[in-house]
C-alpha cells in the first residue's frame, strides 16, 4: 500500500524541504534529486534512495519500465498532492519524480574502490575552488562525454549535489567518479599517481594545442573569477592556455574545460 501525503505539515515533507539548502543537506547527510531522468540515472548508478515522491497522475503516466525501476530501487514510494509537490520541487519541476538519498561518498576512499573495479586512471579533471553549481554540472556532463575517468575538486565552494549541479549535468553527476579534498591533498595524490599535470593559466603559458595529452594526464582548471592560485605554479606543472584572438582574455570555465577535454579525447582516440 502506497502512503499518500496531503499536508505540508507532514514531518517527512518538512525534512525533505530542508534539503533544498546546502546546510540542510550537510546536517542530514542526504541529498534531494529532482527529475525523472535524474532519479533514473541515480538509481542506475547505484544510489540508494530512501524515499521517492510523486503525484498519482505522474505515476500513471510513467512507462512500465520506469515504474519498475522505482519499485525495485528499495525506496519507499509516497503519493503527494499537487500543493505538496509544488513545495517539494526545486524550480518548476513539479511534474517529476523527487527522490531522497544518502549523500554519496566523494572521498579518495571512494575513488580507490572505483579503481579496484575499473583499473588505473588515465585522465582526470581537477577543478580549483569552483563556486557556481551550473558550471560544475556542465563540466561534469562534458567530462562524461569525453571519457574523463574522474572529476576531482580542490577546495570546492559549492556542493557536488546542489540541485543545479544535478540538473545541468542531466544526472551524470551520479555516474562520474567524484572526489573532493584540499589542494595539498589533491596535489600529493597527483604526484603519487605520477600524473602529467597541465594547468590552465593566462600568464607564462604555452599554446594548449601544442601539448601532448596522451599518457597519464591531469587537466587543472581554476576558479571562475580568480583562476588558479600560486600553489599551482610549481615547476612540475605545465601551464597552458587557449589561443585568444578577440578582446576577451578568458572564457567561462565550463567552456575552457570543454575545449580542453575534447582536445584530449581527440588526441587519445
Amino acid at each position: 500500500m502506497i502512503e499518500k501525503i496531503t499536508s505540508l505539515q507532514n514531518q517527512r515533507i518538512k525534512k525533505a524541504i530542508r534539503l533544498h539548502a546546502s546546510r540542510g543537506r550537510q546536517l542530514q547527510k542526504r541529498i534531494i534529486v529532482f527529475g525523472n531522468r535524474e532519479v533514473s540515472r541515480a538509481i542506475e548508478s547505484g544510489v540508494h534512495f530512501e524515499e521517492i515522491f510523486c503525484t498519482e497522475e505522474l505515476w500513471d503516466e510513467l512507462l512500465p519500465m520506469e515504474r519498475s525501476r522505482v519499485s525495485d530501487s528499495g525506496a519507499q514510494l509516497f503519493f503527494v498532492v499537487p500543493e505538496v509537490i509544488e513545495k517539494l520541487a526545486y524550480g518548476s519541476r513539479t511534474g517529476n519524480l523527487i527522490g531522497i538519498a544518502a549523500r554519496p561518498d566523494t572521498s579518495f576512499d571512494s575513488l580507490a574502490a572505483h579503481l579496484s573495479s575499473r583499473g588505473e586512471l588515465s585522465i582526470v579533471l581537477v577543478l580549483q575552488s569552483i563556486e557556481k553549481p551550473g558550471n560544475l554540472g556542465a563540466i561534469v556532463r562534458t567530462a562524461d562525454a569525453c571519457g574523463i575517468d574522474a572529476v576531482i575538486c580542490a577546495d570546492l565552494l559549492t556542493d557536488f549535489f546542489h540541485p543545479n549541479v544535478i540538473r545541468s549535468s542531466t544526472g551524470v553527476v551520479f555516474q562520474m567518479p567524484l572526489v573532493s579534498g584540499t589542494t595539498p591533498e589533491i596535489q600529493d595524490w597527483l604526484e603519487q599517481q605520477e600524473f602529467k599535470v597541465f594547468t590552465a593559466m593566462l600568464e607564462n603559458a604555452s599554446n594548449f594545442y601544442q601539448a601532448d595529452l596522451t599518457g597519464k594526464v591531469a587537466l587543472v582548471l581554476g576558479n571562475e573569477a580568480k583562476g588558479l592560485g600560486e600553489n599551482w605554479t610549481a615547476e612540475e606543472y605545465l601551464p597552458v592556455k587557449l589561443p585568444m584572438r578577440g578582446q576577451a582574455d578568458s572564457l567561462n570555465v565550463s567552456v575552457t574545460g570543454s575545449v580542453m577535454m575534447y582536445e584530449a579525447m581527440r588526441q587519445r582516440t
